[in-house]
């Protein structure tokens, strides 16, 4: 289990590096996750809308 936070903070320290290295590269991954996240959600609500219907 403690490798897990091991990992887990090299994730973060990583991440934070790569903002301060590039912060509108880490803008755009971070919108194209977030687009991608909506995509799937409203694809989950059609599928549920049209069993429904």
């Amino acid at each position: 289990m403690r490798w897990r936070r091991v990992v887990g903070w090299i994730l973060v320290v990583f991440a934070l590096y790569a903002v301060y290295r590039s912060p509108e590269s880490a803008a755009t991954f971070v919108r194209g996750v977030g687009e991608s996240l909506g995509t799937l959600v409203n694809s989950v609500a059609s599928f549920f809308d049209g069993l429904l219907a």
